[in-house]
């Protein structure tokens, strides 16, 4: 046990039990998300895959979210996100994970083409906000995550603008936010023209109304990327 656990122990948020911010008993009444849904029109869809019928120009080929965003989830993302709490992430992910094994789309072969592994790919900060907070909470917890599912990680997308946080603003004021802020990092080998049928899978901590997943997902799918899954702790 570290120094700063003693003096300062862990608690589960949900039932003070030490040791964890999240235990077990508190992880199994989180409501999950369901049902799950088209990243496109947001309605129901059987394992989060887009419709047919919504085949919009670089957009998600699906969505997996994890937990419904409320209760103990909430709590635990917030802390992370704004209170800068890292250590948070690896409890958050640990519980996420238990989740994700359960979920086909995710943990088969359904995703990958031939030889190729899943690669997670999480949503940058500006390079500004990161430095301020002092670290990149979907960085933190997709490498977790991905360590534990087998997936390799590949930070793939900048972010070119310094745009307002998503936070309090509306559907069409979050579309214009975000709208050409990310960019593709040269010299990639996983988009490389060779390999046109790479599996990403796009991972962010909530999905509100999707506009910065969206708008990620633009970015790579025009760079050559054929399959792009949204993965989100909540929704």
């Amino acid at each position: 046990m570290r120094i700063l656990d003693f003096i300062y122990p862990k608690q589960c948020y949900g039932c003070k039990k030490t040791r964890t911010y999240f235990c077990l008993d508190c992880a199994s009444k989180a409501k999950p998300h369901f049902p799950q849904v088209c990243p496109v029109c947001e309605r129901p869809s059987p394992d989060g895959i887009r419709h047919k019928y919504c085949q919009k120009p670089f957009s998600p080929n699906g969505l997996h979210s994890i937990w419904a965003y409320e209760g103990i989830p909430r709590k635990l993302i917030t802390k992370l996100k704004y209170k800068f709490i890292e250590d948070l992430a690896k409890d958050l992910s640990l519980r996420a994970i238990e989740g994700l094994q359960k979920y086909k789309p995710l943990t088969s072969q359904s995703l990958v083409a031939g030889d190729n592994k899943i690669t997670l790919v999480p949503i940058p900060l500006h390079w500004k906000r990161e430095n301020w907070r002092g670290f990149n909470q979907s960085e933190e917890l997709g490498r977790l995550i991905a360590q534990k599912m087998g997936w390799k990680v590949e930070n793939l997308l900048e972010r070119v603008k310094n745009t307002n946080q998503q936070v309090g603003l509306k559907g069409q004021d979050r579309k214009t936010n975000v709208d050409g802020v990310f960019s593709v990092l040269s010299n990639i080998p996983v988009i490389a023209p060779t390999r046109p049928t790479s599996n990403l899978v796009l991972f962010d901590d909530v999905w509100t109304t999707g506009s910065t997943l969206k708008e990620a997902t633009k970015a790579l799918k025009k760079s050559g990327v054929r399959n792009v899954w949204c993965l989100t702790l909540a929704r």
